[in-house]
């Protein structure tokens, strides 16, 4: 039982009593005849009195009282230096309201104070993290930071820019929203191997690779560095990015020229080739058969002369470039090899002799020589391998070795047009070899009973065998990233910090306020919150073409008319661009279940579901404050100190309600309820008690 319904007991029960006890004193002094009667009046009159007196102790001090506590509790648990306390209008409590109010004032100066101090002593790491900033928005290639959870922790604007997707790249977002998966785990654990066996210098933890964006939309020449806490553990890493698209093309068009050149002619030149043998070797053929030939090398010699000119013509003005490639130690392939047979354990891949250096593309490398095993292995029989590099004169010979017969060449051409890959986007192994220069054939090993299938493969720009120059340690740097710490990422959604959650919240304007009744979306906007900040630079805000008219009380009321939507997508076109913003973030809005009721309306014919969780920070406020204060924007929004600006446009109340989600946290928090599953637990117990108190409101009123 709270005070007031505590107050309101003990009141009806003085009011009995004294009623009972006014009314049998009259009763006994007044006369017989009248007593009754007036012994009831006298008990009815006291009991009023009492109700009244009751009431007014309720408004005028109790009331008052319950105002100033809930006050100065949201002051206490708010860090905030403009949180206030409301005062009470009407109160009977002397000078305490007064004494309360200078309390606050100076408790708000202190805090002031202690912002100003602790702005002033970061003031210098501030300067070095703009210093940072200004660094990385200035490099033309992409930077992204991401920790072992390959969640992307910082990125610059070049990064955007390439990858074309603002929606997908994001704080906290993962990496693999925007990136092909497989370069980069595969880059990623051969570096890591490295680390493991002890390297530590800078240029043995980085590495290049190629990958697509995630669209395929371009293809990027990519650079991937490991990053190292002060204790030398594998903390994140930082990925470079520059878009080769057009040099992917451009190389693309020269393998189609060099395939035209070295095949597609070689049937034209090989007939003119035979003609002219045989009109060299009969010099006494006659008139009519040398005629045939004659045709023969008048046709071919035309069509070889015009797809020269045709070809002539592709390749005018163009450079021919490579493929980007790095160089590759072959027991860093081996061992990747290795990892990708293991889900066949029957196979096994040994490495032998001394690993060299080599030069090519890593993954395509690594996922040829895994179908190679494979398909020998479905030819032979055989289950043990053994993988040596040799030294050749212009390249590195890459031996794959195993007990039985060679292979026809016929088998190994077969074998060229088998995807390298299981994915529908693999390379096959033709395309693999060729760009690597490389021609495969099979023969008998030295050693008796043992066949190979030779690669020779382009020889590395590094040299082989020279000494390694000297380590040094790696000069410490002194930037505090903060977010690097590993995020529990894998604990259930109900055990993890609110701080520890990254959130969008969201907010639309509608053509009016009945979902069921046609009224439609025509705004919405979402803002990330991550690490208990508002990333102003991480939005989302979309107008949206409803399909019917916007009402003029509604234009009144959130600005937008039917001249600025016209033009605009419709919501089964923002929906699925929206989900894509928001990703697995935790959904917030005040008053979530309207927006949601709209929303949800529109998922199926979108394609999209929002099964996100779901905060609603009305809630929140009800359960931190009770039913008797204002729960609205606005009034939340004066009694924490939150400047709104563009009310009522979906971005601006964004905004609003992201600042106030943030001041809500740290009021859950100085309450002890620091996890989802906490604040959860004790909204929804809020939630059920208004429910039951209107239900038993509704029931007494009727």
């Amino acid at each position: 039982m709270n005070p007031r319904q505590q107050v309101t007991l003990v009141t009806f029960a003085l009011a009995a009593l004294s009623g009972v006890i006014i009314g049998g004193t009259v009763y006994a002094m007044a006369p017989a005849d009248a007593a009754m009667g007036l012994a009831s009046a006298a008990g009815v009159l006291a009991a009023a009195m009492m109700v009244v007196a009751g009431v007014l102790v309720d408004r005028l001090i109790m009331r008052p009282s319950r105002k100033l506590v809930r006050g100065i509790r949201a002051m206490l648990e708010s860090r905030s230096p403009e949180q206030g306390i409301a005062m009470p209008r009407y109160h009977a409590l002397g000078s305490l309201p007064a004494a309360t109010e200078e309390f606050a004032q100076a408790l708000k100066a202190s805090r002031r104070e202690i912002r100003q101090a602790t702005e002033a002593a970061t003031a210098r790491v501030e300067e070095q993290k703009t210093w940072l900033e200004v660094i990385l928005q200035s490099l033309s290639e992409g930077v992204v930071v991401c920790n072992r959870q390959q969640q992307i922790l910082l990125y610059n604007n070049a990064a955007v820019s390439i990858l074309g997707q603002p929606e997908a790249i994001g704080l906290g977002r993962p990496l693999f929203n925007i990136l092909s998966r497989a370069p980069v785990e595969h880059t990623l654990e051969r570096l890591e191997r490295h680390h493991a066996n002890g390297a530590s210098a800078a240029s043995e933890l980085t590495a290049p690779f190629v990958c697509s964006s995630l669209d395929a939309g371009q293809m990027l020449h990519a650079r991937v560095a490991l990053i190292l806490d002060n204790n030398g553990a594998i903390s994140g890493h930082l990925i470079t990015l520059v878009d080769i698209s057009d040099d992917v093309a451009l190389l693309a068009r020269g393998d189609a020229i060099r395939l035209a050149l070295t095949r597609e002619l070689r049937g034209v030149v090989g007939n003119l080739l035979a003609a002219a043998e045989t009109l060299h070797g009969y010099p006494d053929m006659g008139p009519d058969e040398r005629r045939s030939f004659d045709d023969v090398i008048l046709r071919e010699s035309e069509t070889l002369s015009r797809r020269i000119q045709e070809l002539g013509q592709e390749i005018s003005g163009q450079l021919l470039g490579r493929w980007p490639m790095a160089d590759v130690h072959v027991s860093d392939l081996a061992s990747c090899v290795q990892r990708r047979l293991e889900d066949t354990p029957e196979l096994q891949l040994q490495l032998v002799g001394m690993p060299l250096w080599l030069h090519g593309d890593s993954l395509s490398l690594m996922q040829m020589l895994d179908c190679l095993v494979r398909r020998v292995h479905q030819e032979t029989a055989a289950r043990e391998f053994d993988l040596e590099a040799l030294l050749a004169d212009k390249a590195v010979y890459l031996d794959l070795r195993w007990q039985g017969a060679p292979l026809s060449a016929d088998i190994i051409e077969d074998w060229l047009n088998t995807p390298c890959d299981d994915e529908a986007s693999g390379q096959r192994m033709r395309e693999v070899l060729e760009r690597h220069d490389c021609e495969p054939w099979s023969q008998t090993s030295r050693e008796a009973g043992q066949a190979l299938v030779r690669l020779p493969l382009p020889a590395p720009n590094r040299p082989q065998f020279l000494p390694e120059p000297e380590r040094l340690p790696a000069r410490p740097e002194f930037y505090d990233f903060g977010l690097m710490r590993k995020h529990a990422g894998d604990e259930e959604l109900a055990a993890t910090p609110l701080r520890e959650l990254s959130f969008v919240v969201f907010d639309c304007e509608m053509t009016g306020l009945d979902p069921m009744g046609g009224d439609e979306i025509i705004s919405i906007a979402g803002v990330r919150v991550v690490k208990h900040r508002v990333l102003t630079g991480e939005t989302f805000e979309r107008l949206v073409n409803p399909g019917r008219s916007i009402p003029e009380d509604s234009i009144r009321f959130h600005g937008i008319t039917e001249d600025q939507v016209q033009d605009k997508p419709a919501i089964q076109v923002v929906l699925p661009q929206f989900k894509q913003f928001v990703g697995d973030a935790v959904m917030v809005a005040h008053n979530a279940a309207f927006d949601m009721k709209f929303i949800s309306l529109k998922q199926e014919e979108s394609g999209v579901e929002f099964d996100n969780p779901l905060l609603d920070t009305l809630l929140l406020s009800h359960m931190l404050d009770g039913d008797e204060e204002d729960h609205s924007l606005d009034a939340l929004c004066q009694r924490y100190g939150i400047t709104v600006t563009g009310r009522h446009t979906a971005l601006g109340d964004t905004l609003a309600t992201a600042e106030l989600l943030v001041r809500l946290i740290d009021r859950l928090e100085a309450k002890g309820l620091d996890t989802w599953g906490e604040a959860m637990r004790a909204s929804n117990m809020a939630a059920q008690i208004r429910q039951r108190s209107a239900i038993v409101h509704a029931s007494m009123s009727g």
